[in-house]
């Protein structure tokens, strides 16, 4: 038997608004490396820490457990779990619709940009695309809600977890 452990980070335990990148590495390499892109703060009942968030998505539950639902044989692979928090989640009914708005066009803008970066290599399967459908302009005007920096931040997430092409496996 072998002694493991996991080293978690204090602020993965605050509940704040999130998006993240998990990525399952394949041990045997055989496999391409799945992609999942995902945010917290969305859900009913308010907003779980990012680190219940990683946990869930290895539940047996169907319902929380996107990364066990669509990677068969979850325990072949290493994970690894990116994340940037955006703010702590707020009690208030009309401050809370704003902020779900945002997290939702920052989870969106994430996942156009990792589909971007992994576009020329086919070593990459992203789980869940963002498929854009049509939408009016008028929404479309609506989401446009993201700051400069708020996407320079996504920009660094997907520069740390995934290098640009020549520290890419290709």
């Amino acid at each position: 038997m072998e002694i493991k452990s996991l080293k978690i980070s204090g602020d993965s335990t605050k509940r704040e608004w999130a998006v993240y990148l998990f990525i399952a590495t394949p041990k045997n390499n055989a496999e391409k490396i799945k992609l999942y892109v995902g945010k917290v703060g969305d859900n009913r009942d308010g907003c779980n820490p990012v680190i219940s968030r990683i946990g869930n998505h290895f539940s047996y539950n169907k319902i929380h457990s996107q990364i066990r639902n669509k990677v068969e044989r979850p325990e072949e692979y290493e994970y690894e779990y990116f994340y940037c928090q955006f703010g702590k989640y707020e009690d208030e009914a009309e401050k809370r619709f704003e902020s779900k708005q945002k997290i939702n066009e920052l989870e969106r803008e994430l996942n156009r940009k990792v589909q971007i970066r992994i576009s020329t290599n086919s070593n990459y399967a992203l789980l869940n695309p963002f498929i854009g459908k049509y939408i009016s302009n008028a929404k479309r005007k609506s989401r446009n809600i993201l700051s400069q920096n708020e996407i320079k931040i996504l920009d660094q997430l997907v520069d740390k977890a995934l290098p640009k092409s020549k520290d890419i496996l290709a």
